[in-house]
C-alpha cells in the first residue's frame, strides 16, 4: 500500500507524518499545485493506493485579491487529483471547510444544507469539493473547521503570543464554530487511507469531521488562556474582552455561524473521537514555553 499525501508541512500533514511514516509526502518543491496541468501525470506516475489532499490555499483575506491563486490550489488542483484517482481506480480523501456555508442558518449545518460561501476562499473550496465528488466516484470530502495544533501557524499560537505581550485581548464574540485539533483529524484520515485495501467501511461522500462543543472565537480564546494558565505557561493572565465583528473588519467576510454538525458515521466506522478541549491541552503542553 502506497499512500500519497499532497501537502508536506501543514498542520494536518505534520500529524499524518507521525501516523503514516511510509507514505509519500509531496510539498510544493515536489509538485506545485498552482500548476494543475502537472498534477494528474505526476500522481499517475507514482500510482499510489490512496490520495490524501491535505494541501490548500488558506489565506482567507489574501484570497480576496488573489482569486486565481486560491482557485488554482483549492479547485483546479483537486479536480486534477480526482481525475487521476478515477484513472487509477483509487480513493481520494479531500479536506474541505466550514466556509462553504454563508453563516445565516439559525442552527448547526448538516451535510445536506445549501452551500453559499461569502468569501473567495469559501468559493474556491466549494468548487474543489464539487469537482472531487463529480470526477472521483471513490472520494471522501471531509469538511472541518477552526483547525489548530502544535504545528504550523494557527489561532492558538497567535493567542498565546498575544497573551504574553498584552494586558487585554479583544476577540470577536459573534462568530461561532467548532475548533478541531489537527491530531484528531489526522487519526481519522490515516484510518480512512489505510482502510482501502480491505474495502472501505465508510460510504463515499461528504462528511463533517468535527466534534466537541460549539464556541465563539472569544470563548475559544478564553479556553486557550485558561489552559495555558493551568499549565503555568503565562506569567500573568490578560483580560479577554468580547467585541463584535464590526469592531474587527477584515478583507474577507466570515460566516457568523459556521457550526458543523458532526457526522456520526465517522465515529461509527473508525472510532475516532474529536475532542478539541483535550487537543488544546495537548497542543499547549507540546509547545515550547515561549511559543
Amino acid at each position: 500500500m502506497s499512500i500519497l499525501v499532497l501537502g508536506a508541512s501543514g498542520q494536518l500533514a505534520s500529524h499524518l507524518r507521525e501516523l503514516l511514516p511510509s507514505a509519500a509526502f509531496w510539498g510544493r518543491e515536489r509538485l506545485d499545485l498552482r500548476d494543475a496541468s502537472a498534477v494528474e501525470p505526476a500522481i499517475e506516475s507514482l500510482s499510489p493506493s490512496c490520495i490524501v489532499n491535505a494541501a490548500a490555499y488558506t489565506a482567507v483575506d489574501r484570497a480576496e485579491s488573489e482569486r486565481d491563486a486560491a482557485f488554482a490550489v483549492n479547485a483546479e488542483a483537486p479536480a486534477a487529483m480526482a481525475r487521476a484517482a478515477a484513472v487509477l481506480g483509487i480513493p481520494l480523501v479531500h479536506i474541505s471547510t466550514d466556509y462553504v456555508f454563508d453563516g445565516t442558518k439559525p442552527g448547526e449545518y448538516v451535510v445536506e444544507d445549501w452551500c453559499n460561501p461569502v468569501s473567495v476562499y469559501g468559493e474556491s473550496k466549494l468548487a474543489g469539493e464539487r469537482a472531487v465528488r463529480r470526477l472521483a466516484p471513490r472520494s471522501w470530502v471531509l469538511r472541518t473547521s477552526w483547525v489548530f495544533s502544535e504545528h504550523g501557524a494557527n489561532f492558538v499560537k497567535t493567542i498565546l503570543r498575544l497573551a504574553r505581550e498584552r494586558e487585554e485581548l479583544r476577540i470577536v464574540a459573534d462568530q461561532f464554530g467548532r475548533p478541531t485539533y489537527a491530531g484528531d483529524l489526522a487519526r481519522l484520515v490515516a484510518a480512512m487511507a489505510q482502510d482501502v485495501g480491505a474495502g472501505a467501511r465508510l460510504p463515499y461522500g461528504i462528511y463533517h469531521a468535527v466534534g466537541g462543543p460549539a464556541v465563539s472565537w472569544h470563548e475559544f480564546a478564553r479556553a486557550i488562556v485558561d489552559s495555558a494558565a493551568r499549565q503555568g505557561r503565562l506569567s500573568r493572565i490578560p483580560r479577554v474582552t468580547a467585541i463584535p465583528t464590526s469592531a474587527y473588519p477584515t478583507p474577507a467576510k466570515r460566516p457568523a455561524n459556521s457550526v458543523l454538525t458532526p457526522s456520526a458515521e465517522l465515529r461509527a466506522s473508525f472510532d475516532v473521537v474529536f475532542d478539541w478541549a483535550v487537543g488544546l491541552d495537548r497542543t499547549i503542553e507540546r509547545l515550547a514555553p515561549t511559543s
